[in-house]
């Protein structure tokens, strides 16, 4: 089994045919084609279909996906830690970030990793560990940051925390309801959902009922701070959010959070990477960085 086995291999599963995987490495179909049958005859097993508009997986050919793209993934790691520790700059560092961790941590943490690293590519992911969980521990992902559902620790996964954290109501800036003082006087608002649980009412119902009140009424479940922020800007709908989205200058003209009696806790902000696999130079300095304005929000808390 070579490495440009596994390439092209991972090339065809993601672009559903061999001339597309071909398109893509900017290599000829022909040799794809000889690459894979190779693959398959090594592994002594058929990992594709042949279909008229290009190929899809078998069950093993699925499994062995996972396989391949871990594979890929510690080796263009391990290229770059070298190359880093050479002082190279190159390469490239996949962060997967909650909303809270954009407005939160990355923002603090950019412009030094920048400075340090200018040349090391950052794609960032916008979601949550439910979402990211199976990219981290595949190597697609390098680092997450964000908060983690009460009791989601798994073994081959490492968990820092960074901070406590709180939600807000927030709604647009002159809202109605602004005044109000108590969750009971909002009882009657529609509300959308940022939640991370799976079901994704389930979180803010919950706070409805320890104050005794009814199920909150839904009217939209958002994924995407664009999303969220559109809502809000443009209908009395509110949110309860974590505190970072007030707390932030770019939002702080647009948003107000109520001042209600009570706070309201939010799960934690935590770090996680695979265990047992190290960081790149980069990525080690992207989570010094981290938990570096995960202190200054602490002193300030």
């Amino acid at each position: 089994m070579k490495f440009n086995q596994l390439r092209d291999f991972v090339a065809v599963a993601e672009n559903g045919s061999l001339r597309g995987a071909a398109r893509a490495l900017g290599l000829a179909q022909p040799a794809i084609t000889r690459s894979i049958q190779e693959l398959e005859h090594s592994l002594g097993t058929q990992l594709f279909i042949r279909e008229a508009r290009g190929v899809r997986m078998t069950p093993i050919g699925e499994e062995f996906l996972v396989r391949a793209m871990t594979i890929l993934g510690e080796v263009r790691r391990a290229r770059e830690a070298v190359h880093q520790q050479q002082d190279g700059v190159e390469g490239e560092l996949v962060v997967g970030l909650s909303i809270a961790g954009h407005l939160g941590l990355f923002s603090e943490a950019l412009r030094p990793f920048r400075r340090r690293y200018p040349k090391v590519r950052l794609r960032l992911i916008e979601g949550f560990l439910p979402t990211l969980e199976g990219d981290l521990r595949n190597g697609l992902v390098d680092i997450y940051v964000g908060p983690v559902p009460e009791g989601l620790h798994p073994p081959d996964l490492h968990v820092t925390k960074l901070f406590d954290n709180q939600r807000v109501v927030i709604g647009r800036k002159g809202h109605p309801l602004s005044g109000v003082r108590r969750l009971q006087d909002l009882e009657g608002a529609e509300w959308l959902t940022t939640s991370i649980t799976h079901e994704a009412v389930d979180e803010l119902a919950q706070v409805f009922a320890e104050e005794g009140l009814p199920p909150p009424q839904m009217a939209a479940q958002c994924q995407s701070a664009l999303s969220i922020l559109t809502v809000l800007m443009n209908s009395d709908i509110l949110a309860m959010v974590p505190v970072e989205w007030v707390q932030t200058p770019m939002l702080s003209g647009l948003l107000e959070a109520f001042q209600l009696e009570h706070p309201f806790a939010a799960p934690p902000l935590v770090m996680v990477h695979r265990t047992g696999i190290g960081l790149t130079p980069a990525g080690e300095h992207f989570s010094h960085l981290i938990q570096r304005a995960a202190q200054k929000v602490d002193r300030h808390a």
